[in-house]
């Protein structure tokens, strides 16, 4: 089975999309129609299989735990995607500053 994210496979560590909407339930303690609405929002994008079952990665967990984190102490939708956006612009300016 292989994982499609934007037209593209995904077979890198952390990046590789392994696990099914039912594992991420467990994995991050957050509802499947709550990773959906994320989703929705456009926070998270899982890769899809052909028959378009969602697949997520380590890192997409990582990043529906962040989210539900913040959702929990209080923070809108809307609030975290602009979060995440700032964090998106700081991280690649550290990793040039530590090189």
């Amino acid at each position: 089975m292989t994982a499609i994210r934007n037209n593209h496979a995904i077979f890198d560590g952390k990046g590789l999309a392994k696990y099914t909407m039912a594992i991420a339930v467990m994995m991050t303690g957050v509802p499947a129609h709550k990773i959906r609405k994320f989703e929705e929002f456009g926070l998270c994008n899982p890769c899809r299989t052909e028959s378009r079952q969602r697949l997520y990665s380590d890192n997409d967990i990582e990043l529906i735990r962040q989210i539900a984190l913040l959702e929990k102490e209080g923070i809108n939708l809307p609030g975290i995607k602009v979060i995440l956006e700032m964090k998106n612009q700081i991280a690649p300016n550290k990793k040039g500053v530590n090189q």
